[in-house]
């Protein structure tokens, strides 16, 4: 992996800014155009840099495009436009509330509590970005109203940004939950490092990888943990060594923390997988971190005349011989096209399953994202900061995403499954203690004003309890505006 950073592409580039997360209609378009060839790079990491895809959009003959295709490149260079004015402060502000906040996000961003209010400013120049965001947020989960989310100050070095950063974050090809990384939990501070622009390598060893792209993050976990102050660690590496094809390895840990081994060597451990009791000089007391690793994929099949995608994530939560082991499982199928001469639309599908050797009659409850040092588990601030349906879950989800040429945008969402299905109580499961069955379904509209972007959505859950056999049906109503100037 040190091999691959150093002998890296590096072109001259600007620190920022991202394509955040959390906008489900501009990652459509921007998958829409990856798969149309427009967009060369990897778009499965989120956040990623407006440079490589707006270089890509400004090559494009619009003449040589479907209706579709067009009119996606139009929507993302606009919007890239408005996102990449240099040497001036550009300020934004957001304001909504949610009754009844949904309890499993998506990758869609929806207000996370009853009142949600934000203000920030961006300055963008040569090699330094920095991007200031404080919000008030009312939210029966989470007693931090202040906050200071999505904040980000990165500096360019080549090819490299440097960041400290609290960006929410998804990693992999899923539309409605990522098993090791999504923006179900509060983004954590991080001091993060990403390669900007994603060519691929000119040595003929390793030209093959196609466009490439590296992040690695150390992050901070909260004080009020059974671990105070633990650390995070991850990295991912994306590749598309052909145009139909995008694959990830990687690889997170929870570390350090109060009264936890925190020295570089501990690290080197973490790194080289020593971290089981049992392993040469390891037991509880130095026991290096909880590490989950894996792999996922999404391809574009070309005989499906590149309308059809099918995506996998695959996340080991154990280690053995060296090699991920006790497997989470996700797969997703996904069509993309044009309705009525005007909706560029989406559909997919997937299966997400949070249980230890998913695939087994003999699954195993109560491991996926917990452990035994580190007891309050791969959460952060009372939400899972994998799949936001947390562990031992059998998740199905079926979405819509249509967009117009104007940027009007529809949306839908139908879940069912069971929650937490290992029947014995787990009270670090942040959804439910006990098994349930759940089913709900989502709209949501967005609709462009000169005065900002109103989206408004309407939901209904359904819950039958295993453990008190009561029976629930709770509605779900959002509102939110957002303006940029």
């Amino acid at each position: 992996m040190v091999c691959m950073v150093l002998s890296g592409v590096a072109s001259p580039a600007a620190a920022g800014p991202l394509i955040e997360a959390g906008d489900m209609a501009l990652r459509h378009d921007i998958q829409r155009l990856a798969d149309a060839g427009v967009i060369q790079g990897t778009v499965t990491t989120w956040p990623m840099a407006w440079g490589p895809v707006l270089r890509d959009l400004d090559n494009v003959d619009l003449s040589m495009l479907r209706p579709d295709v067009a009119d996606a490149v139009l929507r993302v260079r606009s919007r890239g436009n408005e996102e990449t004015r240099t040497d001036q402060w550009m300020f934004q502000a957001d304001a909504g509330g949610a009754d009844n906040a949904t309890r499993i996000r998506s990758f869609q961003d929806t207000p996370r509590g009853k009142a949600d209010v934000s203000v920030g400013g961006q300055w963008l120049g040569e090699h330094v970005s920095i991007d200031l965001n404080a919000s008030y947020v009312e939210s029966s989960q989470d007693d931090d109203g202040l906050r200071f989310d999505d904040t980000h100050i990165a500096v360019a070095v080549g090819n490299w940004s440097a960041a400290i950063s609290a960006k929410e974050r998804w990693w992999g090809p899923s539309w409605d939950g990522s098993l090791i990384l999504s923006n179900n939990a509060r983004p954590m501070p991080a001091f993060v490092v990403d390669r900007i622009f994603t060519d691929a390598f000119e040595t003929k060893w390793l030209s093959w990888l196609g466009p490439w792209d590296l992040t690695v993050m150390f992050g901070l976990l909260e004080e009020e943990r059974h671990v105070p102050n633990a650390q995070f660690f991850g990295t991912r590496f994306n590749f598309r060594p052909l145009p139909s094809l995008e694959l990830s390895v990687f690889r997170t840990a929870l570390w350090c923390g109060d009264n936890r081994p925190c020295d570089f060597d501990t690290f080197v451990d973490l790194l080289l997988g020593r971290d089981n009791r049992g392993d040469e000089g390891i037991d509880g007391s130095n026991e290096p971190g909880n590490q989950l690793a894996g792999l996922d994929f999404r391809w574009t099949p070309g005989f499906l005349g590149r309308a059809t995608s099918f995506y996998g994530q695959f996340v080991g939560e154990d280690e053995a011989g060296g090699f991920p082991s006790k497997w989470l499982g996700q797969f997703g199928a996904e069509w993309s096209g044009y309705l009525f001469d005007r909706w560029s639309t989406r559909v997919y599908g997937e299966v997400s399953a949070t249980s230890c050797q998913f695939y087994e009659s003999s699954e195993i409850y109560n491991c996926a994202y917990n452990h035994g040092i580190y007891q309050t588990g791969y959460r952060y601030r009372g939400r899972a900061l994998g799949h936001g349906a947390d562990n031992d879950t059998r998740i199905a989800s079926l979405g819509v995403v249509a967009v117009d040429a104007d940027s009007t945008q529809w949306q839908a969402l139908v879940r069912f499954g069971k929650l937490n299905r290992g029947g014995a109580a787990d009270a670090n499961n942040s959804l439910t203690p006990t098994p349930q069955d759940m089913a709900s379904v989502d709209v949501s509209h967005s609709r462009r004003f000169s005065f900002g972007v109103i989206d408004a959505g309407i939901g209904v859950e359904r819950i039958d309890d295993a453990a008190s056999g009561s029976e629930s049906t709770d509605a779900r109503l959002y509102l939110q505006w957002r303006s940029a100037f």
